[in-house]
């Protein structure tokens, strides 16, 4: 065979591995409207893996969580307290208040060093691991993003119900029922969702306003909206609210 055939056939085999390896699989898969059954079925398939899924999920927070609201800063907080309008067209939503990231989920434990508190891309890798070795799915969950309102507690992340108290220690000693039962399923739960303080309207000291992803001139849908926005906008697979309401209402000038 010619030097040049071997080039070819190297080049051809060099193309096909890249095509079918784990990387370029996980580049194909879309998390947009992605469900349950989709990811599930692309994890057995060993398309992606709950590590990949997670990378995929941050880079789109990382694009689209920003603030989508326009106001005077505190210089000494950083904060949007006074008067707010919304910003046509942001492309960003403020739906996500904390992501499950060491040394970005507690303001109280800066160094986030402790090993019995896997943050959201350790959680993955593990049970990445375990589908490895055992190629089952450890629960329902297995692998699914989660989001989960910032009032419902969360022992390894800051709770702070949309209030930027000043906190003692910022994180509960235990979870929600909920939030363990997630876990126990398999659940990775990413972030915790921007929520109107303590329950109450759209706006939180802590997080900002959470916009519409239709509009982003409109609310989200009042204390839960964070959660809504960020399913609606692919942030995470699924988020848990609290009377959620998916009327969307012009936002006021004034909260």
């Amino acid at each position: 065979m010619s030097g040049r055939n071997l080039g070819l056939s190297a080049f051809l085999v060099a193309v096909f591995l890249g095509f079918w390896s784990p990387l370029a699989s996980a580049q194909k898969f879309h998390v947009e409207e992605a469900t349950i059954v989709d990811i599930h079925r692309a994890i057995k398939a060993r398309q992606i893996n709950a590590t990949q899924l997670v990378n995929l999920y941050l880079k789109r927070i990382e694009a689209y969580n920003g603030t989508c609201v326009k106001g005077a800063v505190d210089p000494a907080t950083g904060y949007l307290l006074g008067d707010i309008e919304p910003v046509e067209k942001a492309g960003k939503l403020g739906a996500l208040i904390t992501l499950n990231l060491r040394g970005k989920r507690s303001k109280t434990d800066p160094t986030d060093n402790d090993p019995a508190m896997p943050d959201a891309l350790e959680v993955a890798k593990t049970l990445d691991a375990e589908f490895a070795k055992t190629g089952k799915l450890k629960g329902s969950l297995h692998g699914i993003p989660f989001a989960v309102k910032d009032q419902f507690d969360t022992f390894d992340m800051r709770s702070t119900s949309g209030a930027a108290a000043n906190y003692a220690n910022d994180r509960p000693p235990a979870d929600a029922e909920i939030v363990a039962r997630l876990r126990k399923a398999g659940a990775i739960i990413l972030a915790k969702a921007n929520m109107g303080e303590y329950a109450s309207g759209d706006r939180s000291t802590f997080g900002g306003a959470t916009c519409n992803p239709y509009d982003t001139s409109r609310s989200a849908g009042r204390s839960s909206g964070g959660s809504g926005a960020a399913v609606a906008a692919n942030l995470v697979t699924c988020a848990i609210g609290l009377e959620f309401c998916a009327r969307a209402s012009r936002m006021p000038r004034r909260y």
